[in-house]
């Protein structure tokens, strides 16, 4: 059991950024959905909708919920290297999509699920190393 608690522990971070990178997945797929069916936009004018409603979302749980961070020092920096870094992610989001869809012909809400995936990754990595470091 204490070996079950050690790796809980030494992973509850990743745990919390998958808990929240799920939330902001759903937030951007349901986001993704009612700009395509009930607005009728195209897909990649909804993608980039949600995907900046997402990054709102991601924004919050990152900094309060997995990296702990309440610091209100340097807040407005810390939002604007947080969102310069995602507009580039957006660009990235947006070709994926591209991409996926019209390249390789994938539904175009499995393909923003699969974009999500991708970016989560180089989103871990950069938010950990870069933007909450010092939580």
């Amino acid at each position: 059991m204490q070996k079950v608690k050690d790796i809980f522990s030494k992973y509850f971070q990743l745990i919390r950024y998958l808990f929240a990178g799920g939330l902001a997945v759903a937030s951007n797929l349901s986001v993704l959905f009612i700009c395509v069916h009930y607005l009728h936009l195209w897909y990649l004018t909804s993608a980039v909708i949600s995907f900046c409603s997402a990054v709102i979302v991601s924004y919050l749980l990152q900094k309060f919920f997995v990296f702990r961070n309440y610091s209100k020092e340097n807040v407005h920096k810390q939002f604007a290297v947080f969102f310069i870094f995602n507009l580039f992610m957006l660009g990235v989001n947006t070709l994926l999509m591209y991409l996926f869809v019209d390249i390789i012909g994938l539904w175009y809400l499995l393909a923003q699920a699969l974009s999500s995936a991708i970016g989560a990754c180089v989103n871990y990595i950069y938010f950990n190393k870069v933007i909450f470091k010092n939580a």
